[in-house]
């Protein structure tokens, strides 16, 4: 009898165009059926994440709308009322939850421009990511105390913590049980580490493509041999858990 073909789902894949990076739809699902990738949900990059961020909501809810592909979406915090109405926008075109980036995007995670618009994804029942480990934007203790205050919230370390605050990761995700990681960024001891610390259930498979590449982080929790349990729940089953895929 053959092992079942597991459930892969990507949850950070970066599409349009950032200085030397691009990635368009049809080249990461081309990469998707090399490596057996079941699901995407993406994100804008570059312009589209900064600024012209409904024209990137748009585009990757129009690539959404194929069956294995789902959109994160962003507003920029500053933008105030406009980044919590285009946030309803994007939910009635079912969007998979809200991106931040504060390094970009240029807030602090505990500013009150930012928890206005968490407020607002909240509510509407979405996880939320916040790429994480860019010092100071990205602080990572920062990020642990807007999951504080939205208990009921699921919070995605975006790029695993990398670079500047790995450290304070693990104590965060203790105290904290809705803080959550994707591991594009992050090296398979850490990853080893938070497995066997008890947060097998709070890890999530995602290649940060084109900024990595799927192959490298699948290949790297290959070489991990955990549990098999661990390793199809961070394949898959804790993102179809979280995302309500």
């Amino acid at each position: 009898m053959t092992d079942p073909i597991p459930t892969i789902i990507d949850v950070h894949a970066m599409l349009g165009v950032e200085n030397h990076l691009r990635l368009d739809a049809d080249a990461l699902l081309e990469q998707m059926d090399r490596h057996g990738i079941t699901a995407a949900i993406t994100r804008p990059m570059g312009r589209e994440l900064v600024w012209a961020w409904r024209e990137g909501n748009d585009a990757r809810l129009r690539h959404s709308e194929a069956d294995r592909l789902r959109a994160w979406v962003t507003a920029n915090p500053w933008a105030g009322n406009e980044a919590i109405d285009e946030l309803r926008r994007c939910a009635d075109r079912g969007a998979a939850g809200l991106f931040l980036h504060p390094a970009r995007q240029g807030f602090m995670p505990i500013e009150s421009v930012n928890m206005a618009l968490v407020e607002q994804a909240a509510s509407l029942n979405w996880p939320v990511m916040m790429q994480a480990g860019t010092y100071v934007y990205g602080d990572i203790l920062a990020m642990a105390e807007v999951a504080r205050r939205f208990p009921q919230t699921s919070f995605i370390l975006g790029g695993g913590g990398f670079t500047d605050m790995w450290f304070e990761v693990p104590d965060a995700m203790a105290e904290h049980g809705n803080l959550l990681l994707e591991t594009s960024l992050l090296w398979g001891d850490a990853i080893l580490e938070l497995v066997n610390a008890g947060f097998g259930d709070r890890l999530l498979f995602g290649s940060g493509a084109p900024r990595n590449h799927p192959e490298v982080v699948l290949n790297m929790l290959d070489r991990l041999d955990l549990p098999d349990a661990a390793h199809q729940a961070i394949l898959g089953g804790n993102a179809q858990r979280v995302l309500t895929w």
